[in-house]
C-alpha cells in the first residue's frame, strides 16, 4: 500500500474527531479518463503524465464535497506497478500532476491511498493477497483510522463492482459512476448512479438536505 498527500487547502476541516465525514473516490474513471488500450481491447489506467486527463467539473465536484464539510480521499487500486506496465516513479508522477492541476483550479484532495498489490503481479515483491486491493475494504479502513471518519456517514464512488463492495463492506453509503468497466453485481447494487463525479456530489448535497429536513 501507498499513499501520499496532496497539498492542503488553506482552510483545513478540523481533524481527530469521531464525527468526520468523507467522501471516498475512486481515482481512474472518476477523476480522471480512463485510457483505451487497443491492443489489449480494454480501458485501463493512464501510465505516463501525457495520458492523465482530469475529466469535466471534477475539480467542481471536491470543492462541493469541502462545502459540505466532507474530506475527499482517493482509495485506488493502482497495480501497473505490480504487472510491470509502470515505475513506482511514473505513479507519483502521475499523482502529483493530479494535484498540481486539481491546485490550480483551487481545489485539493485530502489524501490518496493506494494498492499497489496483485495477485499475479510480475513484480515479485507486489504479488500479495492483501487486505488492501477492493473488493477488500483496507483502503477505506485505513484511511478512516487515519482521520476518525465516521464510515456509517460516508460515501464511496466508484466506476466499478469492485468500489462498491468495498464501499458497502466498509459500511459506507456507495455511488457508482456510469463507465466502460462499470457493472453492478447482485447483492452489491449502489445507492445510487450517476453520469460523473459532479452528479455524485449533487446526490450526496441532496440526500443531506433531506436528512436535514426530517431530523
Amino acid at each position: 500500500m501507498l499513499h501520499s498527500v496532496c497539498a492542503r487547502r488553506s482552510s483545513p476541516l478540523k481533524r481527530r474527531t469521531p464525527t468526520n465525514r468523507a467522501v471516498f473516490l475512486d481515482r481512474d474513471g472518476v477523476i480522471n479518463a480512463l485510457v483505451y488500450r487497443k491492443e489489449e481491447g480494454m480501458y485501463d489506467s493512464p501510465y505516463s503524465t501525457e495520458e492523465f486527463l482530469l475529466l469535466p467539473r471534477a475539480a467542481e465536484a471536491i470543492t462541493r464535497i469541502h462545502r459540505m464539510d466532507m474530506l475527499a480521499i482517493v482509495v485506488s487500486n493502482q497495480p501497473g506497478v505490480a504487472k510491470g506496465k509502470c515505475e513506482a516513479s511514473m505513479l507519483d508522477a502521475i499523482t502529483g500532476r493530479m494535484c498540481e492541476e486539481l491546485r490550480d483550479l483551487g481545489v485539493a484532495l485530502d489524501d490518496v491511498f493506494y494498492c499497489l498489490h496483485h495477485p499475479e503481479a510480475t513484480v515479485l515483491a507486489l504479488r500479495v493477497n492483501c487486505d488492501c486491493r477492493k473488493p477488500k475494504p483496507g483502503l477505506i479502513l485505513q484511511a478512516a483510522r487515519k482521520h476518525s471518519i465516521d464510515l456509517a456517514n460516508s460515501y464511496m464512488v466508484g466506476d466499478t463492482s469492485r468500489d462498491i463492495q468495498a464501499g458497502i463492506a466498509a459500511g459506507c453509503r456507495t455511488i457508482m459512476v456510469e463507465g466502460p468497466n462499470g457493472s453492478i453485481l447482485p447483492g452489491a447494487e449502489p445507492l445510487f448512479q450517476v453520469r460523473s463525479l459532479y452528479e455524485a456530489a449533487e446526490k450526496i448535497w441532496e440526500q443531506g438536505r433531506l436528512s436535514c429536513k426530517y431530523s
